[in-house]
């Protein structure tokens, strides 16, 4: 994609474009260095493929077979792991953050492609950049319709053949998950009036070749101005980055995920968001596999809070690597 803004003019063509109701895709990294923004009448669906509900840009053929997978995940280290959640634990105890989203980057040995990947694989939102990137994410950023905001943050994990009801009560789980509601509220009402937390900590269930996973979600909402369609550019880039999948407070924060992290992102954990010219729709880049130097690398983590212990952290950041697949397909999956 060629069609590159620069920061400084990002936000009034944002702006422009929502004034005009000109459809347009928003594609903006962690670090907020290699933002995208293009009209979607010029997206080219050999480059850039995208699935947001009801807004899609190809049709991926349901007879499509699915190739037999091998997918063999080569997690970082313990000790590197641990030394990470240690330097998060130190900030969280010098008060400089009450959660911090620690993440790596899994290496995968696999047979299928970064096409492959997209087209036999489900998600609320899906995208697939070729030679960079493949998305499946079941979680929503920020909607905007009928004249309100609407954000969906995702906080807490356990597996599905546990029961739900302990996730719920799980003490550590409950702080990172209110944690990140505050955050997302205040967000929200830098751009929107009314802010209100509408559905709290809901359960839902996603499906893995290896079982599911429960997560739980709140919805937060807020009313917008009735020409918030003129300051499109404004709404978006105040409320980045994400604060699900960075902490809070969200500076500081920062400050430390880089430290212990020693690595930028890119555009993992970032968002991507479309305008039709009347609603927009937006998800968190996660469940994310991107094209590395030596092949393709999965990126997981979660949510470090005082109470967090570095070895159930890393089972969770491993966990997580995994496909949502369409079918069951005959399936090779080996750990290292």
């Amino acid at each position: 994609m060629k069609n590159k803004v620069p920061w400084s003019g990002l936000r009034a063509q944002l702006n422009e474009w929502g004034r005009t109701r000109e459809p347009f895709l928003l594609l903006a990294d962690f670090e907020l260095q290699q933002l995208q923004a293009l009209r979607l009448s010029d997206i080219d669906p050999s480059v850039l493929r995208f699935q947001f509900h009801q807004h899609a840009n190809y049709v991926i053929p349901s007879s499509e077979p699915s190739p037999p997978l091998e997918w063999t995940p080569s997690y970082v280290s313990a000790q590197r792991y641990q030394d990470a959640f240690q330097r998060v634990q130190e900030g969280l105890k010098r008060g400089d953050s009450f959660l911090t989203n620690l993440t790596f980057p899994t290496d995968i040995t696999t047979n299928w492609t970064l096409e492959d990947i997209y087209h036999h694989t489900q998600a609320r939102y899906k995208l697939w950049w070729k030679d960079h990137f493949t998305v499946f994410s079941p979680e929503i950023f920020v909607q905007i319709k009928d004249g309100r905001i609407l954000s969906y943050p995702m906080k807490g994990t356990l597996p599905a053949y546990l029961r739900g009801e302990q996730l719920l009560a799980d003490p550590k789980e409950s702080a990172e998950h209110a944690t990140i509601v505050d955050l997302i509220r205040n967000d929200l009402s830098q751009v929107a009036s009314q802010v209100r937390v509408e559905d709290y900590r809901y359960l839902e269930r996603l499906s893995t070749p290896r079982g599911g996973l429960w997560q739980t979600s709140t919805r937060i909402g807020g009313a917008l101005k009735p020409d918030f369609h003129c300051h499109l550019g404004d709404i978006l880039l105040r409320l980045l980055p994400a604060g699900s999948i960075s902490g809070a407070p969200k500076v500081e924060t920062i400050n430390i995920i880089q430290a212990a992290e020693g690595q930028q992102r890119g555009f993992y954990t970032g968002i991507a968001a479309i305008w039709d010219g009347y609603e927009l729709d937006s998800c968190v880049l996660i469940r994310f596999v991107e094209k590395h130097r030596d092949g393709l690398r999965y990126w997981s983590g979660g949510g470090i809070t005082a109470y967090s212990t570095w070895e159930e952290e890393y089972q969770e950041l491993k966990e997580k690597v995994y496909l949502p697949l369409r079918t069951v397909a005959k399936v090779d999956l080996s750990f290292s």
